[in-house]
């Protein structure tokens, strides 16, 4: 790998009003170098996208971060004023957003919007913008490049618009770009073409890639390393084949089991019982502990703090070196 871009510290994020408060994101810990792709995988409400907008400063009404270190490339991002995170946004910094046809902007044509991408960080002129912008189009695998250059979104397939909104990310070359949920609402064979042109462009620029999902096939094929993340916590954070060969948490674990498997025959898919709690009522002790099948009276009483079971292996479960020395796991 190459030198590291992106190092979040105990990042602390949180949503407030005028009588109360909840954290979303809380004590989350990773890092991304050049070439490497990271997945951070969880359910829904996990805080996977809250995560990544934490990064870009792009944070919703209310929401802010209460603590942590964020530094990209040398430069705290945290302290940076709101001119210079301008700067680094669609340029360093780029990121492809859930729903690529919401995403984009409807009253308005393809090509207009990847010009206004250019234009925004680069000293050229428009027809130089343009030539670029197509360039970008053909780069991201869309053909009749100059139809679709006038075309609005609306009058494009949710590939072809996710397509578009590679082009957009990758206009000012970035060192990182984050991918919110990048294959969701799209077919399979939509979705390999997808990840397989991200791969591409990775290798073509040498980008880190944080790519955020609910789903762990994604992550099987893209990943280098993965961050498993639970009610606003990273439960387990390792390289991609510790993960998936060796889980230490029963929340990764139960996420494993829950894969199916075309060479398996399965009455019935397993699922992990329960729910994720809410944020705002978080049970006393794990916050994995209501729906663990592990969960001992310590578990209840105490919050596991991350530790380092194996090198670079961070787990927080206060089972894990048990379950590394081959204690039960699910079956």
């Amino acid at each position: 790998m190459g030198e590291i871009l992106l190092t979040v510290e105990k990042l602390k994020m949180v949503f407030r009003n005028r009588t109360a408060s909840f954290t979303a994101v809380e004590d989350l810990s990773f890092s991304v170098s050049q070439g490497q792709t990271l997945g951070i995988v969880g359910e829904s409400g996990s805080g996977k996208t809250m995560s990544s907008l934490s990064v870009m400063r792009l944070l919703p009404e209310k929401g802010e971060i209460a603590g942590g270190k964020i530094m990209f490339n040398g430069r705290d991002l945290l302290s940076a004023g709101e001119k210079q995170m301008q700067g680094l946004r669609g340029n360093e910094i780029s990121m492809i957003f859930q729903d690529p046809i919401m995403s984009l902007d409807q009253i308005f044509t393809i090509g207009s919007q990847i010009v206004e991408a250019i234009l925004t960080h680069q000293d050229i002129t428009k027809t130089a913008a343009k030539e670029k912008a197509l360039k970008l189009l053909k780069e991201v695998g869309i053909p009749n490049t100059e139809r679709v250059y006038h075309s609005y979104p609306f009058e494009l397939s949710g590939g072809m618009c996710q397509r578009v909104m590679i082009a957009i990310a990758l206009c000012c070359e970035p060192k990182l770009l984050f991918a919110d949920e990048p294959t969701t609402a799209l077919d399979v064979t939509v979705q390999a073409q997808i990840m397989d042109l991200l791969k591409k462009c990775q290798e073509a620029y040498n980008m880190g890639i944080v790519l955020i999902t609910h789903d762990l096939g994604v992550v099987a094929d893209a990943a280098d390393r993965i961050v498993v993340m639970y009610a606003g916590k990273s439960m387990e954070n390792a390289t991609k084949d510790e993960i998936f060969n060796k889980p230490l948490h029963p929340y990764t674990m139960g996420l494993m089991k829950s894969i199916p498997h075309l060479d398996k025959k399965q009455d019935r898919l397993y699922s992990i019982e329960g729910m994720v709690p809410d944020r705002k009522t978080m049970p006393k002790g794990c916050r994995f502990s209501t729906r663990c099948p592990y969960v001992q009276d310590l578990c209840q009483e105490k919050e596991p703090d991350e530790k380092e079971v194996v090198k670079e292996h961070l787990v927080r479960c206060h089972r894990a070196e048990e379950f590394l020395k081959g204690g039960k796991i699910i079956e």
